[in-house]
């Protein structure tokens, strides 16, 4: 028997278009059932020897992009991933995993979300709650916070974990990338240091972190 090509793949009335081959590879298109997952990225940091990170002279009620080191506010996070729409309309459903620990036992006081950047600037759009933070006036708006393993302090065996994620209604066009970034506030000024994949003692346990960006059709 002969072989069959086909260069689209269409429902059956023939109107919405399932999948088209360009030559090169296959492009999902309209007719996907809502919901369905078109496309994955991610970034996973942890697995290389160098892959923790150390952000110090952090300040309260700035957002931060959460870096390997510094304090800065805008920049290439370690938990970035960047993904390019396939299909208008979609979502992006973001999700991530931080493993670190925040100095002096502060994380009932800090707040983590997403950046998103469709133009390479300086101001990226914060993803987060809707909600105007209450009392007391230091109150910071996110989408979640972390969870202690113990409930003592100690800078060298008492890691801390979030995991957390946010289902984005972008708006941007199937040839724009959009960068995501990991972000986060504190409120409390005893809060100067966040380590990532690692303690503040930098001697007891390590892990990985990670950050996934799932495109979702319309």
């Amino acid at each position: 028997m002969s072989a069959i090509y086909v260069n689209s793949i269409k429902d059956k009335t023939n109107t919405r278009e399932l999948a088209s081959d360009s030559g090169s590879a296959w492009s999902w298109g309209s007719g996907l059932p809502s919901g369905s997952i078109v496309q994955v990225q991610h970034t996973q940091y942890g697995t290389g020897a160098s892959e923790t990170g150390n952000m110090t002279s952090l300040s309260i009620d700035t957002n931060y992009i959460l870096q390997a080191s510094g304090n800065s506010q805008t920049g290439t996070g370690i938990l970035q991933v960047t993904i390019t729409p396939k299909i208008s309309g979609s979502k992006i459903w973001l999700q991530a995993h931080w493993f670190g620990e925040i100095n002096g036992d502060k994380m009932g006081d800090f707040v983590f979300f997403f950046f998103r950047d469709t133009s390479g600037g300086s101001s990226p759009t914060k993803l987060a709650s809707g909600v105007t933070a209450g009392s007391p006036s230091h109150g910071q708006i996110g989408i979640s916070t972390g969870a202690l393993s113990y409930g003592q302090n100690n800078a060298d065996t008492t890691p801390e974990s979030a995991f957390f994620q946010y289902f984005d209604t972008h708006g941007q066009s199937t040839s724009q990338a959009i960068v995501y970034n990991v972000g986060f506030a504190t409120s409390n000024s005893g809060c100067t240091q966040v380590c990532t994949n690692r303690t503040v003692g930098n001697t007891g346990e390590v892990g990985v972190s990670s950050i996934c960006a799932i495109e979702l059709a319309p």
